[in-house]
């Protein structure tokens, strides 16, 4: 950040600040030591003290009636520090702290952004966001509760308040979250009214065309093509099938082309004419280009189609250009994140999400900066601005994607230390094998359950007096190992009892069978030859027996090799 845009009472603040985001940098990028609460906490507490003193000093300068041109570079280094502690804390496992909580605020203040601009959304959309601001709100709530009850401080957070500026340092904390909290709820509030407008018999209406819009922009923006998956044929019945939605929608307006309703008022119907026909609109549009792409791999054709002549003016070109390296950004950072999303438990640290938050935060600024250049450049003949437009949504909603995905890898995140999070990994998915296991009838046997009560065995071994040491330290995530633990040895001992009462029911169906061919009618010795059905009572008759000597006395010890725990997937 160029210290030009810092007034010279800040420089020296400025340059603090600096540091603090050069040692987080440094501890992000070093994957050879796990990142320490305890660090952190130091970190965090010297950043709120620099927050602290950059307050006084500009309410000094507004006494001295000095007009503060704000935000300033200070402005922008601190939501990067804010960004990386908060994900920091994530890594610490400290997601129920406050400061944890500025990088989901950060994260849905973006997506409540982007459906503002859009103005496409459904409650579903906005019913998840509506419960995470309340959890969030709670766990600000339970730091401030905790902040003005001192006896109320762990041992880890006495380190936050040693100093007499403590409280102070809370109060910018405090400040900083919910003045974020409030911004997204009023936002989230304006999209709810706005949604309210939505007459309630046009509702179904509105979320049909909502699912149907969001299937076409996924074949359109999808990396590898979602209809390349598709044979031809196969790839024509999606397209035939959705366009049988859209006219059974088209189908509903009456002879003026309005939809009718009534339940709503004549404001809210008349508001409710232009979303629904503009969406309808959206959709026969993108139903038209995957019409003509259907037989290509990518959407570059989109941007051949704006036939930009060699007479184009340098702004054209310009503008073009930039919304197609943006596309293509976008949609390499989409599939990074799609990827994270399936392997983030075993590959990703928290901090890794600060450089994708980066990135788009960097193609947003280059966003807006092509959206008003693009609304300059309307009135010219060689732009082709009802193709623009169609890019411009598509890159808005590669955007909200992006975004949507962080917002998932962030809620996914495990109150877990970074040391603990491998052993966290094993014990999940333990726990999914035996609850597959369960789902699909139970054990077949025994032997099918003896890999994992090795690897269960293997893991509580390494608690000492019922704790996980790491390097002599006893990490966050006890109680969420330990809880993790004890579910599986439980899921583990119902497995046998099922097994126990499943062979005791089968044993009584043998006997029951045995007893009804014993008071069968006699047939000649030629008959049970050419009997297929007592030859398979005969065969069932040793099953018991060659199963129960098998696992007993006719395997030798020499039989068994380590290739059979070795292949297992499970370690």
């Amino acid at each position: 950040m160029s210290t030009k845009t810092i007034p010279t009472y800040e420089k020296q603040l400025h340059e603090e600040f600096s540091k603090i985001y050069k040692q987080l940098s440094s501890l992000k990028n070093n994957r050879n030591i796990y990142i320490n609460s305890t660090q952190i906490y130091t970190i965090y507490d010297e950043f709120l003290s620099l927050l602290h003193e950059l307050t006084l000093t500009r309410k000094d300068e507004e006494l001295k009636g000095i007009n503060l041109v704000l935000p300033n570079g200070n402005d922008v280094i601190i939501d990067d520090i804010w960004q990386l502690l908060s994900l920091c804390f994530v890594t610490c496992g400290l997601i129920k702290f406050a400061p944890a909580t500025y990088s989901s605020l950060s994260t849905v203040n973006k997506l409540l952004e982007h459906l503002k601009e859009c103005q496409v959304y459904t409650m579903d959309d906005l019913h998840p966001i509506q419960l995470r601001l309340d959890e969030i709100k709670d766990i600000i709530t339970s730091s401030e509760d905790i902040a003005d009850d001192d006896d109320g401080y762990t041992e880890d957070d006495e380190a936050m308040i040693n100093n007499e500026d403590a409280r102070f340092h809370k109060a910018e904390e405090s400040l900083l979250l919910r003045n974020k909290l409030n911004k997204c709820q009023q936002s989230l509030n304006y999209l709810q009214d706005k949604f309210k407008q939505v007459p309630a018999d046009l509702e179904p209406t509105f979320n049909e065309l909502l699912s149907i819009r969001k299937s076409l922009l996924n074949y359109l923006t999808n990396a590898s093509n979602e209809s390349a998956k598709l044979s031809p044929e196969e790839f024509n019945k999606e397209l035939d099938r959705l366009k049988g939605k859209l006219n059974d929608i088209k189908d509903k307006r009456d002879e003026e082309g309005r939809f009718t309703s009534s339940k709503g008022t004549v404001e809210e119907l008349e508001a409710s004419q232009s979303v629904l026909n503009g969406l309808l609109d959206d959709c026969n549009n993108f139903i038209n280009d995957l019409s003509i792409q259907k037989n290509t791999n990518n959407i570059n054709d989109m941007f051949e189609s704006l036939n930009i002549s060699g007479s184009a003016s340098p702004e054209t070109i310009k503008i073009v250009k930039g919304l197609e390296k943006l596309y293509s950004d976008l949609i390499d950072i989409k599939f990074k994140l799609e990827n994270l999303l399936i392997t983030s438990r075993w590959t990703m640290r928290g901090t890794d999400l600060y450089t994708y938050q980066k990135l788009l935060k960097d193609i947003e600024e280059q966003r807006l900066k092509l959206n008003e250049s693009i609304t300059t450049s309307e009135t010219s003949t060689d732009l082709d601005t009802k193709s623009i437009k169609k890019l411009q949504v598509l890159i808005l909603y590669l955007l909200r994607r992006c975004y949507a995905l962080i917002y998932k890898l962030l809620e996914s995140s495990e109150p877990v230390l970074e040391s603990l999070q491998p052993i966290h990994n094993q014990l999940s998915t333990v726990r999914k094998c035996l609850l597959e296991i369960k789902r699909v009838d139970g054990l077949n046997n025994l032997r099918d359950v003896y890999p994992f009560q090795f690897k269960l065995a293997s893991l509580d071994n390494l608690r000492e007096d019922g704790k996980f040491i790491i390097n002599g330290q006893i990490p966050e995530g006890q109680g969420t190992l330990n809880a993790l633990l004890a579910e599986c040895f439980d899921i583990l001992h119902e497995l046998k009892i099922e097994l126990e009462e499943k062979e005791e029911s089968s044993v009584s169906n043998n006997s029951l069978s045995n007893s009804v061919a014993n008071t069968s009618d006699y047939i000649t010795d030629d008959e049970d030859i050419k009997s297929d059905d007592e030859v398979e009572l005969k065969r069932n008759r040793y099953v018991g027996f060659n199963e129960a000597d098998y696992d007993q006395e006719s395997e030798s010890e020499d039989s068994f090799n380590e290739s059979e725990y070795e292949s297992n997937d499970y370690y």
